[in-house]
C-alpha cells in the first residue's frame, strides 16, 4: 500500500515555536514533512553556517521528516512604491540559497498586495435577445447599456509606478531564483487571483508558480473551476486550509472539511493539473491546532485513499 502521507506537511510554527521541536510533532501527527518560516521568531535559518543547515537538515531527518520548503513574506508594504526592494531581494535571496542548500528547492512567497489587471478584452457581456433585436437598428441609433451598471464593474485606477515596480522586482526575483534553482510559489492575501495571475505571466519565469489558498478562492471574484482554468498548470504548492463564507467574500477560519471549501472537488483539479507537490496545513488561525492539524491530515488521507 502507497505512503498516502508522503506529500502531506505541516507548518512548523503551527506546532512550536521552536523548529527543532516541530519535527516530532509533525511525526506525532502523522505527517511526512514540515515546512519551515525562513525567518522565524526563535530562528533564522538563512543566518546558520554551512554545517549549521546541515545539522538542522539531519535533525528534521532523525525524525523522518522532510523538509518540505521554507516560506518568507515582503514585509508589510510589499513590492509597492515605498518598499525598499534592494532590501526585500536581499532577504529573498538569502532564503532561496538556504532551501537550495537544505535540498528542498521551494520557496513559498507572499507578495502582498499586486496592481490589478486591466478588464479581460475577451470578455464579452453576455448578448440579450433584446439587445440581438437591437443590432439590426442603423449605426446611429444608441447602443444598448451594459448589462451591468455598479461600480463594481468599474476597474480601479492602476498606479503606473506601481506595476512597474512589481514587474522589475519579480523579474529580478526570477533571475536569482534561476541561479539557485530554487522553485518560488506565490501567493496574496491582499489582491485578487487575476493580479497574481497577471503578475506571474507578466515575470515569465519558468521558476515562478502559485502558492495556491483555497480560501483565497472563497474570497475571490473567481470560483475553482476558473482559478484552475487559469492557474492549474502553475500550482507549486497548496496551503491547506477553510473558512466559512460570508457575505461580501468575507470568511472566517474553521477546520478543514467545515468550511466552504469542496475538498474533494480541489483534489479532483490537482490530479487534472498533474500537481504531485506538498498539501501543507496552516491551523495557525485556529485556537486548537493539534486538533485542527489532526483533522486536516484526516481529511486528506480519506481523499487520496
Amino acid at each position: 500500500m502507497p505512503d498516502t502521507t508522503a506529500t502531506f506537511a505541516i507548518l512548523a510554527s503551527a506546532l512550536s515555536d521552536d523548529p527543532r521541536e516541530a519535527p516530532r510533532l509533525a511525526r506525532q501527527y502523522g505527517f511526512r514533512g514540515v515546512q519551515f518560516d525562513a525567518y522565524g521568531t526563535r530562528l533564522s535559518l538563512p543566518e546558520l553556517s554551512q554545517s549549521g543547515r546541515r545539522e538542522f537538515r539531519h535533525m528534521v531527518a532523525a525524525q523522518s521528516q522532510l523538509v518540505a520548503g521554507l516560506r518568507a513574506g515582503v514585509g508589510i508594504k510589499g513590492l509597492a512604491p515605498g518598499a525598499d526592494i534592494d532590501q526585500v531581494l536581499d532577504r529573498l535571496d538569502k532564503a532561496m540559497e538556504t532551501a537550495a542548500g537544505m535540498g528542498a528547492p521551494l520557496l513559498c512567497v507572499d507578495t502582498g498586495p499586486l496592481p490589478e489587471p486591466p478588464p479581460d478584452e475577451t470578455t464579452k457581456p453576455r448578448v440579450t435577445q433584446e439587445q440581438a433585436g437591437l443590432l439590426l437598428l442603423p449605426t446611429f441609433a444608441a447602443a444598448p447599456a451594459p448589462e451591468t451598471t455598479t461600480l463594481s464593474a468599474v476597474p480601479a485606477k492602476v498606479d503606473p509606478v506601481f506595476v512597474a515596480q512589481v514587474d522589475a522586482a519579480l523579474a529580478d526575483l526570477g533571475q536569482r531564483a534561476d541561479r539557485y534553482g530554487v522553485m518560488v510559489a506565490l501567493r496574496t492575501e491582499l489582491s485578487s487571483l487575476a493580479a497574481l495571475d497577471r503578475a506571474i505571466r507578466r515575470a515569465n519565469c519558468p521558476w515562478f508558480g502559485v502558492d495556491l489558498d483555497p480560501v483565497a478562492i472563497l474570497r475571490d471574484a473567481w470560483d475553482l473551476d476558473t482559478a484552475f482554468s487559469r492557474l492549474g498548470p502553475l500550482v507549486r504548492h497548496v496551503r491547506v486550509r477553510d473558512a466559512l463564507r460570508g457575505t461580501e467574500r468575507r470568511t472566517q477560519p474553521t477546520t478543514v472539511g467545515r468550511g466552504n471549501t469542496d475538498w474533494n472537488e480541489l483534489a479532483s483539479n490537482l490530479d487534472g493539473a498533474g500537481y504531485h507537490g506538498w498539501l501543507t496545513v496552516d491551523p495557525t488561525e485556529l485556537a486548537d491546532r493539534p486538533a485542527a492539524a489532526t483533522a486536516a491530515l484526516a481529511v486528506l488521507k480519506a481523499i487520496r485513499s
